[in-house]
């Protein structure tokens, strides 16, 4: 048209060209950056790849992080369920892209999750929760009496019978696999002597009585008894038990002043569980309640619940004068079955 001055069209296509490509210059930068962010990300972090996921209060623990970029110095932090924070947490450069921490975790901590936050410089942070657990303390066992009778014997030598009554302090745990070292102590303060017994468990808030005898080849000058009790493990607490009646000591029937057993029922008490055996054991008491002496035995043969069964221990009693003893005081462990 008249008037109106055209543009060629070779000349538009020749200032489009420049435009389209600043379009896709910065689009390329876009995606080139997006693509570097994403590999600095990769690159670039804190992450938890061993340790303890659970500790018992008292006990060490220990963690570690792998960590990019390398060499960077790290913090831990540590919350326990109450609330309380870990001290003595160092910080430590990550050597080769790896940082460890070990502390003891207090021994009265609160038990339950844990919180632990590792925190590095450059990389980033990352969490991990774990469990305290709280301490099983071992029964507490304390001896309540002991004695012992000697007996010169008229082939030569002499026999010692003893007897130790121990009582658990513990009134949630029972005491399992227990030790006891018996000393013979003579009035010098050397020992002449030493028995072992081992009892099965003691159970929560009771007493156990056990004895034996340890014989010499002359006399035995004993000017006292040094009880030594390990507890092997702890276990829950047990409450059925046998029951025992009709316990009496008897003498011996060929010696008859000195004792010979101490016979009694056994029964099962328990409301469902068959008793397939049972370890005995008993302190003998004089008429003042003085230990004068001690011995073990076995039950065996299967119990059903309500049953009872006749028993008999002569381990243990022929150096105890039989005209001293007047009572005996019977200890059971039992075995039911699964």
């Amino acid at each position: 048209m008249s008037g109106t001055r055209g543009t060629p069209p070779e000349d538009m296509t020749a200032r489009a060209q420049p435009k389209r490509f600043l379009l896709f210059a910065l689009a390329t930068f876009v995606v080139v950056g997006a693509f570097a962010g994403a590999a600095s990300g990769r690159t670039a972090g804190v992450s938890f790849v061993s340790g303890n996921s659970r500790v018992v209060q008292g006990n060490e623990a220990t963690l570690s992080i792998s960590v990019s970029p390398s060499n960077v110095r790290c913090s831990l932090a540590v919350r326990y369920k109450s609330g309380a924070k870990q001290k003595g947490l160092p910080s430590v450069r990550a050597s080769r892209g790896l940082a460890t921490w070990t502390w003891k975790v207090p021994r009265l901590v609160q038990p339950g999750p844990a919180r632990a936050t590792a925190t590095c410089a450059g990389a980033g942070r990352a969490s991990k929760t774990f469990t305290v657990i709280g301490q099983v303390i071992p029964p507490k066992i304390h001896v309540v009496k002991s004695g012992w009778s000697v007996r010169p014997y008229p082939y030569g030598g002499s026999g010692v019978s003893y007897g130790v009554i121990l009582a658990n302090e513990s009134k949630k745990r029972d005491a399992q696999d227990v030790k006891v070292l018996v000393n013979f102590v003579m009035a010098d303060n050397r020992l002449i002597g030493s028995a072992t017994v081992r009892i099965g468990a003691i159970q929560a808030g009771q007493e156990h009585a056990t004895g034996g005898e340890l014989s010499f080849p002359g006399g035995a000058p004993i000017a006292r008894l040094e009880i030594v009790v390990e507890v092997g493990r702890a276990g829950p607490a047990t409450r059925a038990r046998p029951g025992i009646s009709a316990a009496r000591v008897m003498p011996s029937p060929f010696e008859p002043q000195w004792s010979g057993s101490v016979e009694g029922e056994v029964q099962n008490d328990h409301p469902s569980r068959l008793m397939q055996s049972v370890e005995l054991s008993a302190v003998i008491l004089d008429a003042e309640g003085n230990v004068i002496g001690g011995g073990y035995g076995f039950g065996a043969g299967s119990l059903p619940p309500a049953a009872r069964m006749f028993f008999k221990i002569s381990n243990g009693m022929r150096p105890i004068p039989y005209g001293k003893a007047a009572s005996a005081l019977v200890s059971t462990v039992p075995n039911y079955r699964d």
